[in-house]
């Protein structure tokens, strides 16, 4: 039975303080594992130690401390090996320094001088599509971004370079690679997994598997130089299916008749084309009201035909269905966020976060008096549209 002296809680005796040194510490431990029994005359635990006497290294920490001793293939040599010219790192002079100090302060102004310019040119540029100058607007603004940001980079790239302080720092680490009896082994299970796959015998298999996934990079090609039949995709998506001579029918297919609707009616139509009615650009919003009840701009008299008028039923904020009309005050309201338009003065926005009124649709009536389109929307339907005028 053990007893614990003072200040050792842990059930052991505290080891004596001795005058040794680490090495001669481990020299001892290495004598003790050496003159230990060997596993015939231990009957209990037989494990090996793996402690070899080629396999222990001897160290002593406090000449490690002042670098005596070192092992510079496991530390990482400090200086370059034989042949080697060290680089050489020669402080600047106060002259040198002065003039790094401007060209580095010159890209840095040149930096501000690519976001000044984009600003301007963000700001006050022609950035409608058609107008003269459009064409470099985007190209100019491209320009000037990369200006502020080559400025930028490149002058804390020769700050760092020139007037900070250089300090080369040895990290120590260990030998990456496997050995070779590894790499054999990994070289051979590889044979043998092609092998298995029977490529190297089987001609046909490996010819059409070249064939099939080698193909596989020509699927991006048809992008590259064009994008199909979305090529004109501006053409696409400002045109919808209206055009001179369209009927608008209901949604069950029938056409629609002057006086089929009576004053203060609605009624919503579609283009009297293929899946007309499924085609969602298409939608529009057939209204009757007395003729003096309309305020059309004057562009837009001709597109109404005796109080029947036709705006695109699709907000112009974020797409909704405007649906809803008031008879009393000639409002069309949106019910996804409350925008307000006014149907008797040409889909002009009264309130709501729409800024742009709704498209009117021109009609007029065909031979057999039904109503038909004499054209497409004059400008783009829905909320937001690159190229759009208004």
């Amino acid at each position: 039975m053990t007893t614990s002296g003072p200040g050792n809680t842990g059930g052991q005796q505290p080891s004596p303080p001795t005058d040794q040194t680490s090495a001669q510490a481990a020299g001892s431990i290495r004598d003790r594992l050496r003159s230990q029994p060997t596993d015939e005359g231990m009957p209990g635990d037989n494990r090996d130690s793996g402690i070899t006497e080629h396999g222990f290294t001897q160290t002593d920490s406090r000449a490690q401390l002042h670098g005596e001793g070192r092992d510079e293939r496991q530390f990482g040599a400090s200086h370059p090996p034989e042949g080697v010219e060290a680089p050489v790192h020669r402080e600047l002079t106060e002259a040198e320094a002065k003039v790094a100090e401007r060209k580095v302060a010159a890209l840095f102004v040149l930096s501000f001088l690519g976001v000044l310019g984009f600003i301007v040119t963000f700001f006050a540029g022609e950035e409608q599509f058609g107008e003269p100058g459009s064409t470099i607007f985007t190209p100019l603004l491209g320009t000037f971004m990369a200006v502020a940001l080559f400025g930028i980079g490149a002058g804390a790239v020769l700050w760092a370079k020139t007037l900070m302080p250089d300090e080369e720092a040895v990290q120590e680490r260990h030998p990456f690679g496997s050995d070779p009896a590894e790499r054999a082994s990994t070289a051979e299970a590889l044979k043998e997994g092609l092998a298995q796959t029977s490529l190297p015998r089987r001609t046909l298999l490996r010819n059409t598997l070249l064939l099939g996934a080698g193909s596989l990079a020509l699927l991006p090609l048809p992008f590259v130089g064009f994008l199909g039949r979305f090529q004109n995709k501006e053409t696409k998506l400002a045109t919808t299916a209206w055009a001179d001579g369209v009927r608008l029918i209901r949604q069950n297919g029938t056409p629609v008749r002057l006086g089929d609707l009576q004053f203060g009616a609605v009624e919503s139509v579609f283009p009297d084309v293929s899946h007309g009615t499924l085609m969602p650009d298409a939608p529009t919003l057939l209204i009757r009201m007395r003729p003096e009840e309309l305020n059309l701009p004057p562009e837009q008299q001709e597109w109404a035909y005796q109080g029947h008028v036709a705006y695109s039923s699709i907000c112009t904020h974020l797409g909704c269905p405007v649906k809803l009309y008031e008879q009393q005050t000639h409002n069309l309201l949106c019910p996804c966020h409350q925008s307000t338009f006014s149907a008797s003065d040409g889909g002009k926005p009264l309130f709501g976060p729409a800024a742009r009124p709704l498209p009117q649709l021109a009609i007029t009536l065909d031979a057999e008096g039904y109503f038909v389109a004499t054209g497409d929307y004059k400008e783009p339907i829905g909320p937001s549209y690159w190229e759009r005028n208004s």
